[in-house]
């Protein structure tokens, strides 16, 4: 015996087992009027619709939902990981030549500004005298920000303050703004990195 007639005889022998069931179906539906076996298919179509839907098109649609929402959360993820990346590669390029000479001022603007500092808040200015040295000059600059970038030019550049001359920030009325300061901050290259 080979698996086709194999086939055959377990599909008739279903036939069998189910064929009275079939014959009471196909009686009932017979002795059903026009109308009710019209109301029957209707029924049976709606119910079909609702097996389709939500077996076969919601769970995509679903998916498709959340993918909208998470694509621009991990696009900003994926722009912050390239950020950090090129700062990475920024940091080892410059890590073994330990530099006497001061970072260059783009670099230090773009700092400054990614540390959360707009452009009109500071202003970078070279120092007087033949010393590598220079000078950032602030107006109602947050003092957390400012002392956060001090810390991280400190690290990423080995710059040191050589000076600095910071005031609490104050309306045109003369009264202090919370969290402000005016000032000037003079940054030079650590004494072992001086030239």
């Amino acid at each position: 015996m080979n698996l086709i007639e194999k086939l055959h005889a377990s599909w008739r022998a279903s036939q069998q087992r189910y064929a009275p069931a079939a014959n009471r179906a196909r009686q009932r539906w017979q002795a059903l009027a026009p109308r009710e076996r019209r109301l029957v298919l209707c029924a049976g179509a709606v119910l079909g619709a609702a097996l389709a839907w939500t077996l076969l098109i919601e769970p995509p649609l679903k998916t498709l939902n959340q993918y909208r929402d998470e694509l621009p959360k991990l696009r900003a993820q994926a722009a912050q990981v390239a950020d950090l990346t090129a700062q990475a590669d920024l940091l080892r390029r410059r890590a073994p030549a330990a530099s006497s000479a001061m970072p260059a001022a783009e670099e230090l603007a773009a700092s400054l500004t990614r540390a959360g500092l707009s452009a009109e808040q500071w202003k970078l200015e070279p120092a007087e005298g033949k010393s590598p040295a220079l000078v950032l000059n602030v107006r109602q600059a947050p003092s957390s920000v400012l002392m956060n970038w001090l810390d991280g030019a400190s690290r990423d550049w080995g710059l040191t303050v050589a000076g600095a001359e910071l005031e609490r920030a104050a309306n045109p009325h003369g009264r202090p703004l919370p969290g402000l300061v005016n000032g000037r901050v003079t940054l030079a290259p650590a004494a072992g990195q001086a030239s």
